[in-house]
């Protein structure tokens, strides 16, 4: 049994491969790689989104006091 491939199973059917069933498995490995490569850069963007925004917070203390930052963050059930 192949690790890397999906559903292996489909290459010990008689007559598989001439058929287009290992083509659209195939095809549903590509999609779940590309999943698994949307996952890993929505998680990279959503890391750099966090930073952002605490860098922003960090900002808007220091333009306005701790105090006016937290109670505009309360007002708004932040």
């Amino acid at each position: 049994m192949s690790d890397n491939k999906i559903m292996p199973w489909i290459d010990e059917l008689e007559g598989a491969a001439a058929t287009d069933f290992p083509a659209r498995r195939d095809e549903i490995a590509a999609m779940l790689a590309e999943a698994a490569e949307l996952v890993r850069k929505a998680e990279e963007l959503r890391g750099k989104a966090y930073f952002a925004g605490c860098s922003l917070e960090g900002q808007a203390k220091g333009h306005w006091s701790m105090e006016a930052v937290e109670q505009a963050k309360r007002r708004v059930g932040w």
